[in-house]
């Protein structure tokens, strides 16, 4: 599967070369802060994308829509990582 960027852990620091998904994996990263992390940036996307629906006529829409999209991405890719560890640790068991 295709790595989906951005893939911050924020609060953590990964070794060079680690991916989230790993981190998680090796408890580096607990997953309940991925899980959290990645509903607060949908509560952002959501919340900006809906204040500029409510704006489109003006100038300031495209850049609150961007700035919904760039959250839907994070948490997109968080959520990614999570899926994919919990997927690596099913599998050793």
């Amino acid at each position: 599967m295709k790595k989906i960027v951005p893939d911050p852990p924020h609060l953590f620091e990964l070794p060079t070369g680690k991916s989230l998904s790993n981190a998680i994996s090796e408890g580096i990263v607990p997953m309940e802060h991925v899980l959290a992390n990645a509903a607060h940036y949908l509560m952002f996307a959501y919340s900006d994308c809906r204040m500029a629906l409510h704006h489109l006529n003006e100038e300031s829409a495209p850049e609150t829509l961007m700035s919904g999209l760039r959250a839907i991405q994070i948490a997109w890719g968080q959520v990614d990582a999570l899926e994919m560890a919990v997927q690596r640790t099913t599998e050793l068991q």
